[in-house]
């Protein structure tokens, strides 16, 4: 059969991402996690913030096997993450917190990180006219997860064990993403070309100023995004809504506009010619409806309105990135480089799930709001430095 991008680009990237995507379900597990094993709420925390730290890493350091075989970081992928959503099942049912944390913030993570920049390059250089889009749909495939297992994680949890759940899961990502380790394939001649290439070392890009100041932009507003995305179902219990289907009914939304950041941003990109214009506008906006969230934190109406702009501006961060790299670094260390910028994710996944539970534990969702939108302030002064750093 004849590769094409659709086949061999297009589908595996669907299979692949909208399987490791379901990281961004943990939240909807968690109060079942607690009443069925009795851990305290710091297990079920370290959890998700060990997840994005393995992410965050294991792309960093996986960024090479992605360059160099895409079948074989596929392969861990599927291995990885299968196993760890057995593992995370296993200790559950036996009531470990350390196999718990283990198999889904360790073992997951790491799957978690190799799956997430597997695609991306790949799609590009199949889609080598449409590169933010290219980009774009395979980071908006990650985060469709949500709005495809929302419905499906509430009905299992209704009517199974948690445990039993993940083991379930497990399954069902396990054929998925295997099926995209059998298609996925690169184009045999890449007709791509790199205009933006350097004749800089990957340690150069690293340590230049340049780099440094996107990684904190990056940082920033992942930091920002994954403090309210994780507590999202519990800054709904403390408003009062105490619906399971009005709460999903709102994360499912929250996913709808995430979902239209990474789409709409990315893509937009293709029509622009400096790539990081998406980038003004998450940060301002980013910043403006947290300053005024501060003040009316017991207001539904704010609050909702807050977190379908933080969610649409979190996926733009991400959809936006590979293209902006591209203008800069050119496609031919993508991968790499991609996964070094994404080291800024894993220490983001361990300061904004935690920054966030202790700040709404001790005082509160006015102050979170409050520091969030002083965070945004602060993205929004690095972005105008590093855009007008040259190098």
């Amino acid at each position: 059969m004849r590769k094409n991008k659709y086949l061999n680009g297009i589908l595996p990237m669907i299979l692949m991402n909208v399987s490791i995507g379901a990281v961004y379900c943990w939240t909807l597990f968690k109060e079942d996690i607690m009443a069925y094993t009795g851990f305290n709420k710091s297990v079920v925390e370290w959890c998700f913030s060990l997840a994005i730290f393995f992410l965050g890493m294991s792309a960093a350091f996986g960024g090479r096997i992605v360059e160099k075989d895409v079948k074989k970081s596929s392969l861990i992928t599927f291995i990885m993450f299968t196993a760890g959503w057995v593992v995370t099942g296993l200790g559950i049912q036996i009531k470990s917190p350390v196999i718990t944390v283990i198999g889904f913030g360790v073992i997951q993570g790491i799957g978690l990180g190799i799956g997430y920049i597997t695609p991306v390059k790949t799609l590009m250089m199949w889609m080598e006219k449409n590169i933010g889009f290219a980009a774009g749909l395979s980071i908006t495939g990650f985060a469709l997860t949500g709005l495809l297992l929302n419905p499906l994680i509430a009905v299992l949890l209704r009517n199974f064990q948690v445990f039993t759940a993940f083991y379930m899961l497990a399954g069902i990502f396990g054929v998925l993403i295997f099926a995209g380790y059998m298609l996925i394939c690169r184009p045999e001649v890449s007709v791509v070309k790199d205009k933006a290439e350097r004749a800089l070392s990957i340690k150069e890009i690293v340590l230049s100023r340049k780099f440094i100041l996107l990684w904190l932009l990056f940082f920033i507003n992942i930091a920002c995004g994954l403090a309210l995305i994780s507590q999202e179902k519990q800054v709904y219990r403390i408003l009062g809504h105490d619906s399971d289907f009005l709460v999903v009914l709102f994360c499912n939304i929250s996913v709808i506009f995430n979902l239209a950041g990474r789409m709409s941003t990315a893509s937009l990109q293709d029509r622009l010619r400096q790539k990081h214009v998406p980038y003004y506008y998450m940060a301002a906006l980013s910043l403006l409806v947290c300053v005024v969230s501060a003040f009316y934190s017991r207001t539904l109406a704010v609050t909702l309105a807050m977190m379908w702009t933080v969610n649409f501006f979190f996926g733009c961060g991400f959809s936006c990135l590979p293209n902006i790299l591209h203008q800069h670094y050119g496609i031919g260390r993508l991968a790499t480089i991609q996964g070094l910028a994404l080291s800024a994710w894993a220490v983001a996944g361990l300061a904004g799930n935690q920054f966030s539970s202790f700040i709404i534990g001790r005082y509160g969702l006015a102050v979170l709001y409050g520091c969030l939108g002083g965070f945004y302030l602060l993205e929004s002064m690095v972005l105008v430095l590093w855009a007008k750093k040259k190098t």
